[in-house]
C-alpha cells in the first residue's frame, strides 16, 4: 500500500462497487481516501493495475464507503465497462453519460476557465466517452434506445442531455445505413452528434434560454452557432486518433442546413451535406420533439414521425428518413396526420410548449378550372 499522495479530489473520481472490473486483469489502479480529517484528502492505492479481483474481494471494499480512480485513468475505466458481464446496460450508459456530461460541462459551463487547450482536452474526453458508448449501444435498435434514454437521469442544462441523446441516435441511424461500418466511423458519427452544438458556448445564455418570442436580431445570433462551433473545433486541435476530424467539423457546421437549400449558415443543398450531417439533422430533430426537456410536452414516436415526414425533402433527407422510419416501425402510418410544426421551427429554440399546429389546407388558385375534355354540365 504505497503511492501516498496529497491531491485535489478533482484528480480522482468515485466509482460504484458493482462496476469494478472483476474476473480479469483490472486495467486501472483503485484508491481510497485514507484521511480521517474532513478537509484533508490522502489517497492510497489499494489495488494495482493488472491485478485480478473476485466479487467477494470487491464486497470487502465496501468498508471504505467510497473507492476512487485517477482522472487520468478514466478512459481505461470507461472501456472496462463495455466488457463488464455482470452490469446492466442502463448502469453502463449512465456512467458513460455522466463522464460525457463532465466533459461537456468543461466546454459549456460559463463558470469554467475557457481556452483552446482546455477545449481540446475536453473534446478528447468526449471522444473517449463516445468510444465506450458505441461499444455498449451499437447493437441496439431505435426503439430500445428510446426506452433507454427515457430511463436515464436528466440534468438542468438541456444542451448536455440533448447532445448526448443526439450522439446516440446518430450512431444507430448511421449503423442502420451502414451495417458494416468500421468502429472509427461509428465513433466519428457519434462524436459529431455530441459536439454539434459546440458553438452555443459563444451564444449568450439569456438568448438560448428565452422561451418567449425571439426578436429577429436574437434569432440571427443563434444562427451563428454552427460557424462559431466549427471555428472553435478547428482552433482546439484535439488529438483524436482514428477520427475523421474534417467530418466532425462539417457536422458542426452543417447540422442546420436544409435538404432544399434553405437552411443556415450557407444555404447548402442536400447533395452537398456530409452524410454524418444529414444523419445528425434527423437525430437532432427526433430528440428535440420526443424527449422531455425544455418543452412542457413532447410527442409520442408515431406523432413525431408524422410531423417529421411533412418536412421530408424540405428540411431532411428523404432516403435517410425513410430508412429511419422503417427501422423504428411502421408507426409513421398511424400518426396524427393532421398535425405539423411551423416551417420556421428550429431545434435550437427553447419553447414553453412545443408549437404543434393543425395542418394548414392547401390554397387553391382562383383561376382553377376543370380539366379539358370534361365540360361542366348544364343546369337542368
Amino acid at each position: 500500500m504505497n503511492d501516498h499522495t496529497n491531491q485535489e479530489s478533482s484528480s480522482y473520481f468515485t466509482i460504484p462497487f458493482n462496476l469494478i472490473f472483476i474476473d480479469g486483469p483490472i486495467p486501472y489502479p483503485i484508491y481510497v481516501n485514507s484521511s480521517s480529517r474532513e478537509s484533508v484528502e490522502k489517497f492510497v492505492k489499494i489495488v494495482g493495475e493488472g491485478e485480478v479481483l473476485r466479487e467477494e474481494l470487491v464486497e470487502g471494499f465496501k468498508k471504505y464507503l467510497r473507492v476512487y480512480v485517477k482522472e487520468s485513468d478514466r478512459p481505461k475505466y470507461l472501456q472496462s465497462l463495455v466488457h463488464h458481464k455482470n452490469a446492466a446496460d442502463i448502469e453502463k450508459v449512465a456512467v458513460i453519460k455522466d463522464s460525457a456530461i463532465k466533459y461537456l460541462d468543461d466546454i459549456f459551463s460559463p463558470s469554467k476557465e475557457f481556452n483552446t487547450q482546455i477545449l481540446g482536452e475536453a473534446i478528447e474526453g468526449c471522444h473517449e466517452s463516445m468510444k465506450s458508448m458505441v461499444g455498449v449501444i451499437r447493437d441496439y435498435d431505435i426503439n430500445n434506445l428510446k426506452n433507454l434514454i427515457a430511463d436515464l437521469s436528466f440534468h438542468d442544462f438541456y444542451t448536455y442531455d440533448h447532445s448526448i441523446n443526439v450522439s446516440m441516435y446518430t450512431v444507430l441511424i448511421f449503423k442502420s445505413l451502414k451495417p458494416n461500418a468500421k468502429e472509427e466511423d461509428l465513433v466519428s458519427a457519434g462524436l459529431g452528434g455530441l459536439l454539434h452544438d459546440l458553438g452555443k458556448t459563444k451564444i449568450p445564455t439569456d438568448i438560448l434560454n428565452n422561451t418567449g418570442k425571439l426578436s429577429d436580431e436574437d434569432f440571427n445570433v443563434i444562427k451563428t452557432h454552427p460557424e462559431l462551433g466549427a471555428e472553435l473545433f478547428e482552433q482546439s486541435s484535439p488529438d483524436l486518433p482514428g477520427i475523421n476530424k474534417e467530418a466532425i467539423k462539417r457536422v458542426i457546421l452543417e447540422h442546420h442546413e436544409n435538404w432544399d437549400g434553405t437552411g443556415y449558415p450557407n444555404k447548402l443543398p442536400g447533395k452537398d451535406h456530409h452524410l454524418f450531417s444529414r444523419v445528425c439533422s434527423i437525430a437532432d430533430f427526433f430528440d428535440a420533439i420526443t424527449t422531455k426537456r425544455s418543452y412542457s410536452d413532447v410527442l409520442p414516436i408515431e406523432d413525431a414521425l408524422a410531423v417529421m415526414e411533412k418536412t421530408v425533402g424540405k428540411k431532411i433527407d428523404p432516403e435517410i428518413f425513410k430508412f429511419f422510419t422503417e427501422k423504428i416501425s411502421k408507426a409513421v402510418l398511424n400518426g396524427k396526420a393532421g398535425i405539423e410544426l411551423p416551417e420556421d421551427f428550429d431545434t435550437e429554440r427553447a419553447h414553453k410548449v412545443l408549437p404543434i399546429q393543425k395542418v394548414q389546407p392547401k390554397k387553391i388558385s382562383s383561376d382553377f378550372t376543370k380539366p379539358e375534355g370534361k365540360p361542366k354540365k348544364k343546369a337542368a
